[in-house]
């Protein structure tokens, strides 16, 4: 089996970037908006764990895609991770949802996780109000939590954890 890798060259001079999301309830928030809240969390989770070298890409859309469904959420497909480093969006491109990604993690790649999921119906819309705000055409809420992570030798740091 070939197994692409993306090998990141960064000078050390450079700035490097990060990013990092959460979504978080305001006031008394619903069963179903914790329920939202708490899938987003575990899935990004969920998409941390599989992590390591020579892990395929595609195994963080696998984990995430599961735990969705487990919560009968759906995922975002418009939306996907990326690599950080001296740009704010480089490759490697992360897919949150099952796919045939050939890639592969190389240590020290930097890139992240952030799924969104839609408590709604598949098919949703970029709110016009905002060109932003992501909402199911059913108007199901959605919550989004994200990370930066390093592939290490031995597995994967999360760089944005408190």
């Amino acid at each position: 089996m070939d197994i692409a890798l993306y090998v990141p060259y960064e000078p050390a001079d450079t700035c490097y970037h990060g990013d990092t999301s959460t979504t978080v309830g305001v006031g008394e928030i619903s069963e179903k908006s914790q329920r939202l809240l708490k899938a987003a969390k575990e899935a990004l989770k969920a998409g941390i764990d599989v992590c390591g070298p020579l892990t395929s890409y595609s195994k963080i859309g696998k984990a995430i895609e599961a735990v969705a469904h487990k919560y009968g959420m759906q995922v975002v497909k418009d939306l996907c991770g990326h690599g950080v480093g001296k740009d704010y969006h480089q490759y490697p491109i992360i897919l949150h949802y099952r796919n045939e990604d050939d890639g592969a993690m190389a240590p020290g790649t930097v890139f992240t996780i952030e799924p969104c999921l839609v408590a709604g119906v598949d098919q949703h819309f970029t709110s016009p109000e905002d060109n932003f705000s992501i909402c199911s055409l059913d108007g199901g809420r959605g919550a989004q939590e994200e990370h930066t992570v390093m592939v290490t030798d031995t597995g994967v740091e999360v760089l944005t954890q408190l």
